[in-house]
């Protein structure tokens, strides 16, 4: 009788325990929003190509950029990295300068470069980056 009630006891738990496991929740979690804005600011008087790139698409190239640059983008959830970088195509004159900088949807800076013209007048900012 004894071994029959421990079966009996030992069968019960472990039906108990199968049948009021852990229930999956139907929530996703909230995404990160992916929208970026690129900007360059200063004093730089010449021209820029600007590119900014993602893991997924690739480069987007703008020629003959003027300061100030202002560019908003919604990336998709499968993107998890960005760069944006900016280089000189008409030159400026030495001692001036252009910041670069990822602004997150809130605002916040994700990513920020300032760089000198050279002696020449030209600017060359390298890429910054940001992975989601």
């Amino acid at each position: 009788m004894t071994k029959y009630l421990n079966k009996l006891i030992l069968v019960t738990l472990v039906s108990l325990f199968m049948f009021s496991a852990c229930k999956k929740s139907d929530k996703k979690p909230q995404e990160e929003s992916r929208t970026v804005k690129y900007e360059i600011t200063g004093n730089f008087t010449g021209k820029l190509t600007v590119i900014y790139n993602d893991n997924v698409t690739g480069n987007t190239v703008l020629t003959e950029v003027p300061l100030p640059f202002s560019k908003t983008v919604t990336y998709g959830s499968n993107v998890k990295g960005i760069g944006f970088g900016a280089n000189s195509s008409t030159v400026s004159a030495p001692g001036q300068n252009a910041k670069i900088t990822i602004y997150s949807h809130t605002g916040a800076v994700l990513a920020t470069d300032t760089q000198p013209t050279g002696a020449s007048g030209e600017l060359s900012s390298p890429t910054i980056a940001y992975i989601f």
